[in-house]
């Protein structure tokens, strides 16, 4: 619901009357200069016109007019307390005693409603209410006590107003609370704005009441405690409710405690060795020397133990994120987890599901944003190098400050994932180019092969058939020497043949397994062959071919076993060989002659042997190199 208009113009209108009562005042003579007025009246100023301004800009909250009244209140008390103060005053005279305790009228009204109305519920109604009886009952209180009341009244009348004082300024701090642990995120956020802008409030208060009762007057001891109700806390209501993603309210709010109690500590530790010093009769300068020297001896120590504690308190969702992502580097840096989990865990310490780490190609002139505009992404670099973006699900301001905080944090696992990356790409190309290789010298085996059979092998065996044509036309002697010769040459094919099936077995143009079974055909041994017709590039089948050959053949010379298995299957992901004997086991020879060869086709071999337990080799070939 809009705010009516009077209610807005209201703390306007009041300042206005406040003013010119002060002003008035200081023409008539007795008051303060008129420039001082005027410095006063230009400070109360500044939270009635920023409430103005937001309560243009946001009609329908009621902080806007709680904001004008921070500084429209004090204007006319001032000026009654002026009034009041002089001589047949009449009324004003009676209320002028008790009515400071309107200057916490605004402050407190805005405790109420911020950030964005009076809670819900009569409890809170009548809160408000209560608050406004408890000005009425310390003004009557300060009235009451005079000079010239007994001392049992103006005990019991202090006693009531400080009482009184004190359960106002706990309702509004229990509103904030309330509000605080009901809200959501952005309320939150904007509450830590105002604990940021008005946490020194009530400090500055007591310490007034402090001071004006060691006989400080109350120009300046409430100094202080009126600057940081006028100037900071109209500031960070200004920034609450309309910047509230500005800046990183919590880390602000972190430090800032931090500081204070830092200097706090450090003053009593300064204290508390010049006592010390005293007590034991040393020289006041060098007392307060070695007090400095000690001082700051503690002093960075002690901020970083305070900024730690303040920060479980205050900012806990940054520390608790940060702890996470730096256990989690040092579990990196260890050993003791995976860099390529950066991501998951950035997703889960960011509160982003659609988080996305996307790292350079190797290559690439450029990083892939994934699709999403500049303002969604983070350049991640290291030195000169662009090695990724880390691009956002959701963002804001405060989102993209945690998550440029997380990327400097989690920089070691960004960079041993991005060379990991750059690894698996570099290994999958050697494998590749593994692969072209044999496949290349497969197919030139192939061809030496033919060229084996087709030419020489031919043309040997037309020469033979020459010879033995002619052997029929030539005398006994010269026949017995061509004889010879075509033996020879026999010899000489049967040799070609030999190197030709060393090549590349002919039999595995039938397929792997006619090839298989007539390699174990004439064993002396039991063979229980298990092969399935799975496909295979032809690379593939020799590479399987010679291993079951070198493995069958260690089993026949070197393990004395009795019986041999081979079981070649396939299913959509891998092709297994397995070859498997009951020898002696304890074998130490890993088939080096056809584990590269393995290898460069993707796969890998394995080999068991227990000692007095069988030797079993087995090789698994991942299926996308298995296809034809």
């Amino acid at each position: 619901m809009v705010a009516r208009r009077p209610v807005r113009m209201a703390p306007v209108a009041a300042f206005v009357a406040g003013a010119a009562g002060q002003l008035a005042y200081s023409f008539a003579g007795p008051g303060d200069p008129i420039a001082l007025t005027a410095v006063v009246l230009g400070v109360l100023a500044v939270p009635v016109v920023l409430g103005a301004l937001l309560g243009a800009r946001t009609p329908h909250n009621p902080v806007g007019p709680a904001l004008s009244w921070v500084g429209a209140a004090p204007a006319v008390v001032f000026a009654v307390e002026n009034w009041g103060a002089r001589p047949g005053s009449g009324p004003l005279g009676v209320v002028a005693p008790g009515v400071w305790v309107w200057n916490l009228a605004g402050f407190v009204a805005l405790c109420l409603v911020f950030p964005d109305g009076l809670l819900p519920g009569a409890r809170w109604r009548r809160a408000a209410w209560l608050t406004g009886a408890a000005g009425v009952v310390v003004n009557a209180a300060g009235a009451v006590a005079v000079d010239t009341a007994p001392a049992p009244v103006l005990a019991g009348a202090a006693a009531l107003a400080f009482g009184t004082c004190l359960a106002a300024l706990g309702t509004a701090v229990a509103a904030l609370v309330r509000r605080y642990r009901r809200g959501g995120e952005v309320t939150r956020q904007q509450l830590r704005w105002l604990v940021l802008g008005a946490g020194t409030v009530p400090v500055l208060l007591a310490a007034g009441w402090v001071a004006q009762s060691f006989g400080a007057s109350p120009a300046v001891a409430y100094t202080g405690f009126l600057l940081a109700m006028l100037l900071a806390v109209p500031a960070a209501v200004i920034v609450a409710v309309l910047w509230y993603d500005l800046f990183d309210v919590d880390r602000l709010l972190g430090e800032s405690l931090s500081w204070l109690a830092t200097t706090v500590l450090s003053a009593a530790v300064f204290a508390g060795v010049v006592a010390v010093g005293g007590a034991l009769g040393a020289d006041s300068r060098l007392g307060v020397t070695g007090a400095a020297f000690v001082t700051a001896l503690a002093l960075q120590p002690l901020h970083r133990r305070l900024s730690e504690l303040v920060g479980r308190l205050v900012d806990r969702d940054r520390y608790v994120r940060l702890a996470r992502l730096r256990a989690f580097v040092r579990a990196v840096r260890d050993g003791e987890a995976a860099p390529e989990r950066t991501e998951t865990v950035l997703r889960t310490v960011l509160d982003d599901p659609g988080l996305r780490l996307l790292l350079r190609a190797p290559g690439a002139d450029h990083v892939e944003r994934s699709g999403r505009p500049p303002e969604h992404t983070i350049p991640l670099r290291s030195g000169d190098a662009d090695v990724g973006v880390l691009a956002l699900g959701t963002v804001s301001a405060r989102r993209l400050r945690r998550a440029r905080e997380a990327a400097v944090e989690a920089r070691l696992p960004i960079e041993v994932a991005r060379l990991q990356l750059q690894l698996r790409d570099a290994l999958r190309e050697v494998s590749a180019s593994r692969l072209r290789l044999l496949e290349a010298t497969a197919a030139e085996r192939r061809k030496l092969e033919r060229d084996l059979h087709d030419g020489a092998q031919q043309r040997i065996v037309a020469v033979g058939m020459r010879l033995r044509s002619l052997q029929r036309t030539v005398a006994p002697a010269a026949s017995r020497e061509l004889d010879v010769a075509v033996e020879s040459l026999e010899a000489t094919i049967a040799e070609l043949r030999r190197l030709a099936q060393g090549i590349r077995p002919s039999l595995l143009d039938d397929g792997l397994p006619v090839a298989l079974r007539a390699l174990v055909a004439d064993s002396p041994i039991p063979v229980e062959l298990a092969v399935a017709d799975v496909p295979a590039s032809d690379a593939v089948a020799t590479s399987v071919y010679y291993l079951v050959a070198e493995a069958f053949a260690n089993a026949l010379k070197h393990a004395g076993a009795g019986r041999v298995r081979i079981a070649v299957s396939g299913d959509p992901d891998r092709l297994r060989v397995e070859v498997a004997d009951d020898g002696v086991g304890g074998a130490t020879a890993d088939l080096p002659s056809v584990r590269d060869r393995i290898a460069a086709v993707g796969g890998t071999l394995e080999v068991h042997s227990p000692p007095g337990d069988g030797t079993t080799v087995i090789v698994e070939i991942a299926r996308a190199r298995t296809g034809r």
